[in-house]
């Protein structure tokens, strides 16, 4: 059965196995027909399926930041569906919400179970080229899990373009997917360091996600503080872009002084070195000015997926969770692990912080130290809704409430909904669940 929802995901499918109508295009991941079946087209694959994580991954970073408190998005022109995502209105599907970017990670996700599968069978070794392709399937149902309520459709195409049409997965049900592919990517990745790492970090990420802290904690627990795994990104391949400098450099969106909606980290004002501002003037739509994040200075500018130090914030909740009334500042403890990090993962090293004094505060600060360490990289809105979730906070302490910047009311989204494109399958219908 013919699926036009998945027309994007044939012609990615198309890009890495050289449908005939392309096959005299040269660009990364495309082939010829006869080289598909061997180890040529294998790698061939494998370098598709990256490029497309990669757009894919930048994409969730881009609706993550302006759905949270790490981006406003500046104009009322252009994208009606990026203003209402970043004012958290509820509305009807569209294209920034949800449209083009859950197409996107579909599309990767499937490309990558395509090269993951030739290269098993054509270009076993080294086996870490499969764990990776394991790893980045694992990593895009990370972000599925984290940005979309509950209920999402898990439908499968194959390679000759004929999809089976999946039913809705609770959250849980798509971390639980995501940590088998974790798991996998692990078994497949003992000849590399870095990939056995990726994957074990990701696990880390998908327990502390369904609140099992101590198995997340001993899943982290080997992963250096040095250990950092970025996207692919290269300065050359457009696809490949660090896309968010670009998007701030052209002001459509930034982060903005003052914390927005009045519960959001006044990211500028605080001048944390972890998080690096400059004043670009006003946004495209002449209210307010905008502020890009140093670290993502060109389009070449590495964006981390994975690191040592959130293996070390990982450890720190486990702890806290463990032992809430701990108030030490130093040793192994929850402030001791948030300390010792301050103290050695950044240069010149930051003060150490004091204990708050109760539980509710230290969650608090935990986060909040999250949020620094962790700035842009995609992690932002799990975070906010695990403090909802796991942790009983209201919505509207937690995500930007009160009044837009528009003068109008914030709504009460905390993640975006399964597109109208999802329309044709018959196995879904709506959200199951649009809380945290």
């Amino acid at each position: 059965m013919k699926a036009s929802i998945f027309r994007l995901l044939v012609t990615g499918a198309c890009l890495l196995t050289g449908c005939s109508d392309l096959t005299k295009v040269e660009a990364p991941g495309i082939v010829e027909p006869s080289a598909v079946s061997n180890a040529i087209g294998a790698v061939a694959r494998h370098a598709g399926a990256t490029q497309l994580f990669v757009t894919a991954s930048i994409a969730s970073m881009r609706r993550i930041a302006v759905i949270s408190d790490e981006w406003v998005y500046s104009d009322f022109a252009g994208n009606s569906d990026a203003w209402l995502a970043d004012s958290r209105r509820p509305s009807q599907p569209g294209v920034f919400e949800t449209g083009s970017h859950f197409l996107d990670i579909n599309r990767a996700r499937m490309n990558l179970m395509f090269a993951s599968s030739a290269l098993q069978a054509y270009a076993p070794t080294p086996g870490a080229r499969v764990g990776q392709m394991l790893a980045y399937n694992g990593y895009l149902e990370l972000y599925l899990a984290e940005q979309f309520c509950s209920g999402i459709p898990f439908s499968v195409i194959t390679q000759d373009g004929l999809t089976t049409y999946g039913g809705p997965k609770s959250t849980a049900d798509v971390y639980a997917l995501a940590l088998s592919h974790f798991d996998s990517a692990a078994t497949f990745s003992a000849d590399s360091a870095r990939v056995l790492n990726l994957a074990r970090v990701g696990r880390g990420r998908t327990l502390l996600n369904l609140g099992r802290f101590a198995e997340a904690a001993a899943a982290v627990g080997v992963v250096a503080t040095s250990f950092v795994y970025n996207l692919d990104i290269s300065s050359t391949l457009v696809a490949q872009n660090n896309t968010l400098y670009q998007n701030m450099a052209g002001r459509g969106v930034g982060t903005r002084a003052g914390r927005e909606g009045g519960t959001g980290i006044d990211w500028v004002g605080v001048n944390d070195p972890r998080v690096p501002m400059k004043n670009l003037g006003k946004g495209t739509g002449g209210v307010f000015d905008v502020y890009q994040f140093l670290t993502y200075s060109s389009l070449g500018s590495p964006i981390p997926i994975a690191s040592g130090v959130e293996a070390r914030l990982i450890e720190a909740e486990a702890a806290l969770q463990a032992n809430k009334n701990d108030a030490a500042t130093t040793g192994t403890g929850w402030l001791g692990v948030l300390n010792t990090l301050r103290a050695s993962a950044i240069t010149p090293a930051m003060a150490p912080l004091a204990d708050p004094g109760s539980f509710d505060a230290r969650v608090d600060l935990l986060f909040r130290e999250r949020a620094f360490w962790t700035f842009l990289t995609g992690h932002r809105q799990g975070d906010m809704r695990r403090l909802i979730r796991q942790y009983g906070r209201a919505p509207n302490t937690v995500f930007p409430s009160g009044t837009y910047w528009d003068g109008a009311a914030y709504g009460t989204e905390v993640n975006l909904v399964v597109p109208i494109t999802e329309a044709p399958n018959g196995n879904y219908q709506a959200c199951i669940d649009r809380g945290a």
